[in-house]
């Protein structure tokens, strides 16, 4: 596993104040809907601003948003493209 990856992890399970544990989220979880973290677009908003805190990395427009945030493994990549 990346560093990136847990970081990201414990970034999400602390900002959204999920009751997972690390080791529930794969990069396969999905971000939305029942059979993902059921995030809403509250969620993203915290979700982007720490990324942008932790990592340095920004995702400033909605057609980069809507690729990035399909997967937890998604966002890690791209967070390993921008850094």
């Amino acid at each position: 596993m990346s560093e990136t990856f847990r970081k990201l992890k414990e970034l999400m399970i602390a900002r959204l104040r999920l009751t997972l544990g690390p080791e529930d989220i794969t990069e396969a979880t999905k971000l939305f809907g029942p059979d993902g973290l059921g995030l809403d677009s509250i969620d993203v908003l915290e979700l982007v601003v720490g990324i942008k805190k932790e990592f340095g990395v920004e995702i400033i427009d909605r057609e980069t948003a809507e690729k990035v945030f399909t997967s937890v493994g998604a966002i890690a990549e791209f967070i390993e493209e921008k850094k």
